[in-house]
């Protein structure tokens, strides 16, 4: 039977506190940032940095949010590109979207995007939705805010990884130095 005392030692501080700051700190960059060029969609890019911020700092350690943040970016990117390039030349519409999404898809194939870029399918349809709801904002800017807010919260999330991977290190190389009994 679990006691009470083995459950609550499950909690870790250390990734607790370095979660709250990370989300909190992702929300205030990404609606600062987004609030600067466009205040109607400031929400919505307080959200999207949060959401990167919470999947790097998902990772196991420095390295995997690392490669994890190049995956949010990168996908942020073709997302925004291919969403501007639909944007451009048509007017947002359901069918269109899934065309965009299917185009998108292979594109990350065809380039080998790991996880067939999923962030740049979510940027994708952020963006297209963004622009139906906000007709005033360029695809051009709202592309730019989105892989700007995708990037902030990814770099704050591999900061918060940062102090919980060293203080993992250091906890493991203490184990591994002090004597046994």
């Amino acid at each position: 039977m679990i006691t009470p005392w083995e459950i609550l030692h499950r909690v870790q501080p250390l990734e607790v506190i370095a979660k709250a700051v990370a989300v909190t700190l992702a929300y205030l960059l990404g609606f600062a940032i987004t609030s600067h060029f466009h205040e109607a969609s400031s929400l919505t890019g307080a959200m999207l940095a949060c959401v990167s911020a919470i999947v790097v700092q998902q990772q196991p350690d420095i390295r995997h949010a690392v490669q994890q943040g190049w995956l949010r970016v990168l996908g942020t990117f073709i997302g925004a590109v291919v969403a501007y390039v639909y944007l451009v030349n048509f007017r947002f519409s359901p069918a269109g979207m899934v065309v965009a999404v299917v185009l998108e898809e292979v594109i990350c194939m065809m380039f080998k995007v790991p996880d067939n870029g999923k962030m740049a399918t979510i940027t994708l349809i952020i963006v297209l939705i963004v622009s139906e709801r906000s007709p005033d904002l360029s695809p051009l800017a709202n592309g730019l805010l989105r892989f700007s807010e995708a990037t902030v919260g990814a770099v704050v999330g591999i900061a918060a990884v940062w102090p919980v991977d060293r203080y993992r290190r250091w906890r493991q190389a203490s184990a591994a130095s002090s004597p046994k009994e």
